[in-house]
């Protein structure tokens, strides 16, 4: 026996419409409520690394007046000046490696200038042959990871980022707040995390070296690259210009990463950025200070995120001593770059404030800009 369907009056179809709204309408408070509740938590959390930093002491900077003494005029020499502000408010440097190049050092070195006061970051690019004063005979910025211990200065370092920091200071003429050392899987994972890149690869790139476990296969043009993908992009090494050319699409690829991440803005992708760091970095940050950093990145616009290396104009790219290559700064340009996008003083740098090993242009000898004893024990 068939039943007839009571028909519901139109009050009761209202009623159940104003239901499933109110339901919906509670849905969205509790989800926005939880996630004030975690942006709220996430504000409390977050906290601006402490930084160390020592008295800055320029000298000379004034001289004396001139004192009498028994009617004898004596001129005082140089007086140093403390300068309280000698440091740029708001501005963090960092030293990242990325491990390793498959022989023993970093495969890329990057110091970072991130000037939160004025949002931008400058991102600086340090060639793996750039040539350094140490006393071993491979003299390579690179070299550091594997060759530290060797040397006697270098020994009480328990990481050989410390090192490396050191050394990275003689170019730029200070010491980074921070380091960063980056492994592969931190890199694969952020890349798959914002759904891969999109990139247009520059050339046919194809490379295997199963000792590494490194097996490279992309082919030219627009694509997005997924972890793996990007992976192999920035670690191919065969360019017609060496490892300049390397850096420029690495940089290329930077710029895209920086513009997807800035482009999201969103919690989601913060938790992500500091899971990875957290499992897959060496810092002498806190997670507190890297979600603070974080925090800070993902207010900037895209196009304040600049990326440097060098080119023919600022170094000898090309430069070779018993067989081994090297790239070779010139002290001027070198320094212009560093004064113009590196520098975290409130005064410019000289070329006596850094230990570049560089040739003198007219006799082609090695020398330092600061004087201090050359190294001349090549590899070769």
């Amino acid at each position: 026996m068939l039943r007839r369907r009571r028909r519901r009056s139109k009050n009761e179809t209202t009623s159940r419409a104003e239901k499933a709204v109110r339901a919906f309408a509670i849905l969205l408070a509790s989800v926005a409520f939880l996630m004030v509740g975690a942006y709220g938590f996430m504000l409390w959390f977050i906290e601006p690394p402490e930084l160390n930093r020592p008295t800055i002491i320029r000298s000379p900077v004034r001289t004396g007046d001139p004192a009498e003494t028994n009617g004898d005029v004596i001129e005082l020499g140089p007086v140093p000046v403390h300068e309280e502000d000698g440091w740029r408010r708001d501005v963090y440097t960092i030293l990242v490696a990325g491990e390793d190049d498959g022989f023993g050092g970093p495969d890329v070195i990057m110091v970072v200038l991130f000037d939160v006061g004025n949002g931008s970051i400058d991102v600086l690019s340090i060639p793996r042959d750039t040539i350094v004063n140490v006393p071993w005979a491979l003299k390579k910025i690179n070299s550091y990871q594997h060759l530290f211990r060797r040397a006697e200065r270098y020994q009480h370092y328990d990481h050989y980022i410390y090192a490396l920091r050191h050394g990275v200071a003689n170019l730029v003429g200070y010491q980074t707040d921070f380091w960063i050392t980056l492994d592969l899987d931190a890199f694969i994972e952020l890349v798959d995390a914002i759904g891969g890149v999109e990139l247009d690869v520059p050339q046919r790139m194809r490379y295997s070296d199963p000792h590494q476990n490194l097996f490279i296969d992309l082919h030219p043009g627009p694509q997005l690259l997924d972890g793996e993908a990007a992976m192999g992009l920035v670690r191919f090494r065969n360019y017609p210009q060496g490892d300049i050319q390397r850096i420029r699409v690495q940089h290329e690829f930077l710029r895209a990463l920086s513009g997807q991440l800035l482009q999201a803005r969103n919690i989601l992708v913060l938790d992500d950025m500091v899971r990875i760091f957290r499992d897959n970095v060496d810092t002498d940050l806190s997670i507190r200070n890297l979600l603070w950093f974080a925090t800070e990145f993902l207010r900037l616009d895209s196009e304040n995120v600049r990326f440097h290396s060098v080119d023919h104009t600022i170094a000898n790219i090309n430069d070779n001593v018993n067989g081994v290559s090297y790239v070779s700064l010139f002290v001027e340009p070198w320094l212009e770059l560093i004064n113009t996008y590196m520098n975290p003083f409130t005064w410019e740098l000289q070329a006596e404030d850094l230990e570049i090993l560089t040739r003198d242009r007219s006799t082609g000898r090695f020398f330092t800009t600061n004087g201090a004893p050359f190294q001349n024990n090549w590899a070769g």
